[in-house]
This record gives structure tokens, sequence and C-alpha cells, in this order.
């Protein structure tokens, strides 16, 4: 979808708001006008944080700060942020307070910065015990760390690789499901109250087109060959006849299609490297190319990578795909979204944003 269709629904990108809500209650006129920056930055598979920098105020005759003690800024309150232009809002952000930092300077307004997580911070992200899954797979377990923790759940199928995986004591549960997603190639990410764990959906369509000196105000691309493979080779340690490796394979040009009609990076590199993984437990041929999959698909990935700075765009988030144009050959094409920053201050609303792209 080109940007301008977009725009007709957003005002043309004018008059860009935040609207913050905190315990179920949007904030009084006086609080907003104190706010002079919100800013939510999401990664996958880590998650999303934000901060909000309000100006404070010094009462002489009670000689208290307005907002510095202010309840609605209490540890481990509930936040939900919007952004978007004029009445056209979307939710970026459902989290809760985490941290709160000051600035104070004589003679100049003090600030103070509110922190926070996404929900999964205390669904998942704290330590917990060791715990065995046995005879599930794991999507299956995901689905139940997940429904545990009070959210909706999205998972694409994998096969039972193990009689029993075993989360330790050293991980929390969204570390444990990092590598498991790790292992598989798989994506993880906690988007406001949903845990999706799929494949990268990098070969959907992209939701926008945009282009340079229009839409985009600066694009940082970077193409290198030295981090692509050709193929991968793994000789796991097989528990059942520790002297007979099980051994998985993946080869150029069966990494994960971005856009069809083009080559896939381990295709267009004239001089790749092999890799050779053995430091892994797998329990069957299958399971041992998943692994090599994975690896080839995520040294693939990062063939082209690039920084993007844009108007401000709430639908552009980790998971999308974007279609980057007038970029020279080379560089113009479709695009997977791997991180994003938005930002309302006295500047406007911006988006920054990082991208790869596995084919050209």
């Amino acid at each position: 979808m080109a940007l301008e269709k977009l725009s007709a629904g957003t005002y043309k990108f004018y008059a860009p708001r935040f609207e913050i809500e905190i315990q179920g209650a949007a904030l009084a006129a006086d609080m907003s006008k104190a706010i002079i920056s919100v800013s939510i930055a999401e990664k996958l598979n880590e998650g999303a944080d934000f901060t909000i920098t309000v100006n404070d105020e010094f009462d002489l005759s009670t000689q208290t700060f307005k907002w510095l003690d202010h309840p609605l800024f209490n540890l481990g309150n509930t936040v939900k942020i919007k952004f978007g232009y004029e009445s056209s809002l979307e939710l970026l952000m459902i989290g809760k307070i985490t941290g709160i930092e000051s600035s104070f300077f004589s003679g100049e307004t003090p600030t103070v910065t509110v922190k926070g997580h996404d929900l999964a911070y205390d669904a998942i992200k704290r330590s917990s015990p060791e715990q065995a899954f046995e005879k599930m797979t794991y999507s299956d377990i995901v689905k139940s760390i997940g429904s545990k923790a009070g959210l909706t759940v999205q998972v694409d199928s994998t096969e039972k690789f193990a009689q029993q995986i075993r989360k330790t004591n050293e991980e929390s549960y969204f570390t444990f499901i990092e590598r498991l997603a790790r292992e598989v190639g798989f994506q993880f990410n906690i988007d406001r109250q949903t845990l999706s764990f799929k494949k990268p959906e990098v070969d959907k369509k992209e939701i926008l087109e945009m282009a340079l000196g229009k839409d985009i105000i600066s694009f940082n691309p970077d193409m290198n060959s030295t981090r692509v493979l050709s193929e991968v080779e793994v000789r796991g340690h097989n528990p059942q006849d520790p002297g007979n490796p099980i051994i998985g394979r993946a080869t150029a040009g069966s990494e994960q299609s971005q856009e069809s009609g083009k080559q896939t990076a381990s295709q267009a590199c004239p001089t790749v490297s092999k890799r050779l993984i053995t430091n892994v437990i797998v329990t069957s041929v299958n399971h041992a190319n998943a692994v090599a999959k994975a690896a080839l698909n995520n040294a693939s990935s990062s063939f082209i990578e690039g920084t993007v700075e844009s108007i401000g765009i709430p639908q552009i988030k980790p998971g999308v795909n974007i279609k980057l144009e007038k970029m020279g050959k080379r560089f113009s094409g479709k695009y997977y979204v791997l991180e994003t920053t938005h930002t309302i201050n006295d500047s406007g609303y911006k988006t920054s944003f990082k991208v790869s792209r596995n084919a050209v």
C-alpha cells in the first residue's frame, strides 16, 4: 500500500499526537501538556519498552514537585500508549512502569523520565525455577507458558524433537523461548498482549511502499557477503548412540524466500563459507536439518541490513515487510522490519527502524 492511501485516513500525517492511559484513566490535560517526549522501542525476540519525559514544576508554597511524586507514576502501574494523527490513533504499547529518573539543575526546570516494559516483563522475563517439559513440541511448550502468563498465543507447528526439554534455573521463560526459537529458526515476539512463536514471515506481502525523499528521511544500507553461508552441516550429539552423530544439512538456495524472482543471499554471493555445527544435541535427522536451516536462514537474513528514519507511521512494527524504492537497483526492494522506535517530541513524530533482506 502506498503512503498516499494511508495518509487519507491520517490527515496527511499532519497534527501528530499521542494518547496515554495510566491505570485505565486518560491523563488529565495539564499532565499531557507537561510531557515533552514519548518513545516506544520494540525489537523481535526482545520485547518492547517505553519512556515518557515530563517537565516538572516546583511549588514554592508547598515546597513540592508537581509530578515527581505523583501516584500515577508509581512503579507497577499499567500504561497504554497510542500514537497517530488527529483522531486516527493506534495502540502501540501496553506495559508497566518499572523505573523513574529525574534531572535537577539549579535554575532550570527539572524533568522526570518514566520508564517501563511490556507485560512480558512480569509474565515471563523474571527469574523462575527449573522446569522439565515432557513429550511436548516446542510449539506446545510455548503455548503452555504463554497461556499461564495470561497472554494470547499464536504459534506455528513444530515437531517433537525430544522426550524431555528442560528450562534451567539460569533461564527466564523469556530466554528459554528465545533458545527454542533460535534452534529452529523461529521468531519470538510479544506484541501488546499477544505472544507469537512463528517462522519469520519474510515472504508476506509488504504493508507499505516508501520512497527516499518522499516518506523516508534517511536510509543507511549495508551489503556484506562475509556474513553469508553457502552450506551448514550439523553433526549433533546423539543421546541414544553417542558414537554416531546425527547429521543434518542446509544448502545454498534452501533458505526461506523473501522475494520471488530473486536470488537468495547464499546463491548471489560468489565466495561464501561453509559452517559445521557440533555443539548441539539432536534427536533425529529432521531435528538436525531444522538446526542447519535455521543457521543458514539467520546468516542469509544479514546479507543486507539497514537503518531507516521516516515520518511517523505507527503501522511499522517488527515482523512486517516494507518495500523501499528509489534506492538504486542494488538496494531497492522488499525488507523485513527487525526493530522499531517511535518517538513524538518537539520535532514531531518520527519512526526509526532496522531492516534486513536476504535476496537481490
